[in-house]
């Protein structure tokens, strides 16, 4: 059991460590691109694909509200015969970047999720949309990796191994979810005021 309780408390404590004020630029990234109307674009491999299309299905479908409009989530790591097929034609390196080759537009947002932060599918993916004038934000591990260094806003999980960083990744993938309900519940709000619904 102390290894057990070892996690739990080595979580928590790197919870407490995240950085709330980088936290902060990626909600502003968010804001932005929503009240915008642009779309948001998550990505990652293996544990990280999976909290990719966790984090934009809670996007998409827990942030609604009557009378507003809805933010667009896409994961990057759903299309299987699409990500195959670049797998397999080019290489594994391309399979995020020639998916937003067909969708990105200036204004979009692109979420790399990485504990390494040097995942080259992910990196080619960001590189590409700062070409196409979207913003770019990373959700990583303790040092950032390469990621750190070209993403416009970036949280760190500060974790002693890759389980608790993609709990980290997960739990703030909820936060942020639970940010922009409130930004889309205020937004309603403000429409119905304004009489425009």
């Amino acid at each position: 059991m102390e290894s057990i309780t070892n996690y739990f408390s080595e979580l928590e404590q790197m919870m407490q460590a995240i950085s709330l004020s980088d936290l902060q630029a990626v909600l502003s990234i968010l804001e932005e691109a929503y009240h915008n109307g642009h779309r948001i674009f998550v990505m990652g491999n293996g544990g990280s694909a999976a909290t990719a299309s966790h984090f934009a299905l809670d996007l998409a479908k827990n942030t609604i509200m009557p009378g507003a409009p809805r933010l667009k989530a896409i994961s990057l790591t759903d299309h299987v015969p699409l990500i195959t097929a670049w797998s397999n034609d080019t290489h594994y390196e391309h399979i995020f970047a020639e998916q937003l080759a067909n969708l990105i537009e200036p204004g979009d947002v692109v979420i790399g999720i990485s504990a390494s932060g040097n995942s080259p599918n992910v990196i080619n993916a960001v590189k590409l949309a700062r070409q196409s004038r979207a913003a770019t934000i990373g959700l990583l591990g303790a040092t950032g990796g390469k990621l750190k260094n070209i993403v416009d806003a970036a949280v760190l999980a500060p974790g002693q191994n890759i389980e608790q960083e993609e709990d980290a990744h997960m739990i703030l993938a909820h936060v942020i979810t639970r940010h922009m309900r409130e930004v889309v519940r205020s937004y309603a709000q403000a429409l119905s005021l304004a009489g425009t619904n």
